[in-house]
């Protein structure tokens, strides 16, 4: 507190009173006041046509205690020059830490309109009936309120960042589940005569338009989720930054922060991946090839024991049959040997 009203004297000492601002070009007068020569000139100028308020020619009354001076004898004063550039100078002493109306220090804090007042506004019919507290105990409460908004962004970076990782698993889960039937249809197809071929294409094309449909959505949803975390990053940096600045200067339109924290809100994905793709090996025919296939050799009475076979090539078949004609003529799990047709 003592640096504080040390840097208040200093303000004072550095402030022309007539201008209310720190001195440009500071003269002294005869009785030992200073003011800007610029600022006292004017008021001289003023005071020239007024009757009766000269004692002596060229003499005028000086504004602080209206004793006679000479124009003549200003005196530059160039100490007070370097005083009023150290004032300007001073972190502690900007602008802002006036009231830009009543050039007062801003040493109170209005609740209703969330802003630094100085005493004079306190009086004021714009401020009277308001909730008013010392600049210093509204500085701890809002650093407090400050500290828990950091608390919630970090939290919810957090969240972010674990559904964007979860959003990023469940792509590649895709992709791998997508890989495997790509695998399983070419292997499918690859059991098929030639004029399969063309069907097996048709497959493929559907799968892969199924796994950008899915991919695409997934992968905006990872982008969402990272500009998420950007912004809420963003407005971190920007609360820490406030929080770091000096008691006035972090009182200056909280409204702005604490408005954009409130509206905070983490969207989650909407996409849910389906757990396998929709696109499966439903080749036309494929059931009435398998009878023609069954006509060539017939497994033991209720048994589908491959040794029953005898010497006959085993290749290995897998349909799936999941309702209509055909689901009825699969015995077992629809996994069967059978031998190429002679």
């Amino acid at each position: 507190m003592e640096a504080v009203e040390l840097a208040r004297k200093l303000q004072e000492e550095a402030t022309c009173s007539i201008c209310l601002d720190y001195f440009t070009d500071p003269v002294m007068t005869a009785c030992g006041h200073n003011f800007c020569r610029a600022c006292i000139q004017l008021s001289w100028e003023k005071a020239r046509g007024k009757k009766g308020r000269r004692k002596r020619k060229g003499s005028f009354p000086c504004p602080e205690c209206r004793e006679m001076s000479p124009q003549r004898n200003l005196l530059p004063n160039r100490l007070l020059t370097k005083v009023a550039e150290m004032a300007r100078q001073h972190p502690g002493l900007q602008k802002q830490d006036l009231c830009q109306e009543h050039h007062e220090p801003l040493k109170l804090f209005c609740q209703e309109d969330q802003s630094p007042i100085c005493v004079v506004c306190r009086e004021s019919r714009e401020h009277r009936l308001h909730r008013v507290l010392p600049a210093e105990e509204a500085v701890q409460g809002y650093k407090l309120k400050l500290e828990e908004d950091m608390e919630y962004l970090r939290e919810q970076i957090t969240r972010t960042g674990n559904l964007q990782a979860r959003e990023e698993q469940s792509l590649a889960e895709w992709q791998g589940k997508v890989k495997e039937q790509r695998e399983r249809i070419v292997l499918e197809f690859e059991k098929m005569n030639l004029y399969l071929v063309e069907e097996e294409q048709r497959l493929l094309q559907a799968l892969e338009r199924e796994e950008e449909e899915i991919a695409s959505r997934l992968r905006e949803s990872v982008a969402c989720l990272d500009r998420q975390g950007h912004s809420l990053e963003l407005l971190l940096l920007q609360l820490e930054e406030r929080s770091t600045q000096g008691p006035l200067q972090m009182l200056q339109d909280m409204k702005e922060p604490l408005s954009r924290k409130n509206n905070v809100s983490v969207q989650c994905p909407e996409v849910a991946p389906p757990t396998r793709p929709r696109t499966v090996c439903r080749v036309p025919g494929q059931i009435e090839v398998l009878r023609g296939f069954l006509g060539k050799w017939a497994p033991r009475a209720g048994t589908s024991d491959p040794e029953s076979l005898g010497d006959a090539p085993l290749y290995p078949l897998v349909l799936e049959a999941t309702s209509g004609e055909g689901a009825s003529a699969l015995p077992g799990d629809g996994h069967w040997l059978f031998t190429a047709p002679s």
